[in-house]
């Protein structure tokens, strides 16, 4: 997953908290730091942790998404198994059907001559 540069996020000051903002599959997903109150409140510091927890977020999702549209593809190719399956049987037996006619027909000649 690409990690995406700082000022691709928007950022948003709530106090001792710092939201940042992107967009996947067009919904917003949000990062978000707090400072402890032991701590020293830091923009840059927490800029930096919101957009990481923004960007795992959007990675989630994208794997999420992921695996279902990989499901959705083993059931199409499972169908696209049994249909050919269907289609070489199909053929076998046509071909089967097709040298019974001929071999009728040549023994319908054989016993008119």
């Amino acid at each position: 997953m690409k990690n995406y540069p700082i000022d691709k996020y928007r950022f948003y000051d709530a106090g001792n908290k710092i939201i940042a903002v992107s967009t996947y599959a067009g919904k917003q997903v949000r990062g978000v730091a707090i400072c402890h109150p032991d701590d020293e409140f830091d923009i840059e510091t927490g800029k930096k942790i919101a957009a990481a927890r923004c960007n795992y977020r959007i990675a989630n999702k994208r794997y999420e998404r992921a695996q279902a549209k990989y499901a959705e593809a083993q059931k199409q190719l499972i169908s696209a198994q049994q249909y050919l399956d269907k289609m070489k049987e199909y053929m076998t037996d046509s071909f089967l059907a097709a040298n019974e006619a001929a071999q009728f027909c040549d023994n319908i000649i054989k016993e008119i001559a």
